[in-house]
C-alpha cells in the first residue's frame, strides 16, 4: 500500500502545468555547478529552478519594454507633439514606411 501512496505524490521540484515545449541549451560547467548547487539548497529540482529564474527574468523584460519611462521634459514633449502634431512633409511619409517594416506593434 505504501508503494502506491508514494506513486500518486507529486514529485518535489516538478513543474505543475504540463510540459508543452522544450528548449535545450548547454551551459559552461561553472555556471552548471553553480546553478546545480543553487538548486540543491532551495531543495528542487535544477529543471523547476531554472524555470524558475527563466520565468522570473522574462517577466521583468517584458513588463520593462512594455512602458516608456519618460522624464517630465520628455512627457511635456510628448503631449505638445500628439496636442498639435507637426504636418506630415515628404520625408516623415517616407520614414514611416520604412518603420512600419521594421516595427512590430504589441497589445
Amino acid at each position: 500500500m505504501k508503494a502506491k501512496d508514494e506513486a500518486r505524490k507529486p514529485l518535489r521540484g516538478r513543474p505543475k502545468v504540463p510540459v508543452k515545449k522544450r528548449i535545450n541549451t548547454r551551459f559552461p560547467e561553472s555556471l552548471a555547478a553553480k546553478i546545480e548547487y543553487a538548486a540543491a539548497i532551495r531543495g528542487v529540482a535544477v529543471a523547476a529552478f531554472i524555470q524558475e529564474a527563466v520565468a522570473a527574468q522574462a517577466e521583468q523584460v517584458i513588463e520593462a519594454e512594455s512602458r516608456w519611462q519618460l522624464t517630465r521634459d520628455q512627457a511635456a514633449a510628448v503631449t505638445a507633439l500628439i496636442a498639435s502634431p507637426p504636418k506630415a512633409n515628404k520625408k516623415m511619409v517616407e520614414a514611416a514606411k520604412e518603420a512600419s517594416r521594421h516595427v512590430v506593434l504589441r497589445d
